[in-house]
């Protein structure tokens, strides 16, 4: 394994550019803690932190051919893990808006036996709606909202990152929430998978 301390940044970016993992590793040690400091101030979340730190350095080998040597590599390195926070938390903002919607909507509903009918009827709506989606998309989206799970649960079962469920929870619910709009059953529908 390369130490950071053994070859400079500008070495490393290279070798990493060639398909080199230690390369990878070693410009990890070099940045890991200060990145932590970075992400956390954000984040508010060791956990969180830890995942964006490793998606972070996922897709600097996915795209490590298009890195630009003659660049900083700390720059793109932070540039990458900004943007990646900043869509978690444009998307918990997302999630977050809908349930406080359903929230009001659902604190406002009258329990009365034409409601009761009428959640029947969006319970086979929903389901109708969750049958619409794509697979990995329905299969996160029962998981988390059905079973329960945590994203993070979802991510380390289906061996995927933390992104990629968030990603699919959006789909899913941008989808269900299309398909109810157009059959009329929306509010319902989001009260009774949000509870």
């Amino acid at each position: 394994m390369i130490k950071p301390l053994t070859r400079n940044e500008a070495e490393l970016v290279l070798l990493l550019q060639q398909g080199d993992m230690d390369a990878l590793s070693g410009l990890y040690f070099l940045h890991v803690k200060q990145l932590k400091r970075y992400i956390i101030k954000g984040a508010k979340s060791p956990a969180l932190t830890e995942d964006i730190i490793h998606d972070t350095f996922i897709k600097v080998w996915e795209n490590r051919a298009g890195i630009d040597s003659s660049q900083s590599f700390k720059a793109y390195l932070y540039t990458i893990a900004r943007r990646h926070l900043l869509n978690l938390m444009k998307r918990a903002q997302f999630e977050d808006g809908i349930v406080n919607e359903i929230k009001k909507y659902s604190a406002e509903a009258d329990r009365s036996t034409e409601l009761l009918l009428e959640y029947n009827e969006s319970n086979s709506l929903l389901n109708e709606a969750v049958q619409h989606l794509p697979p990995q998309c329905k299969e996160i989206f029962i998981r988390c909202k059905i079973n329960g799970q945590s994203h993070k649960q979802i991510a380390e079962e289906l061996h995927i990152s933390m992104s990629t469920v968030n990603n699919q929870m959006g789909k899913a619910l941008k989808n269900i929430k299309e398909f109810l709009t157009e059959h009329n059953g929306f509010l319902l529908i989001l009260a009774a998978i949000m509870k």
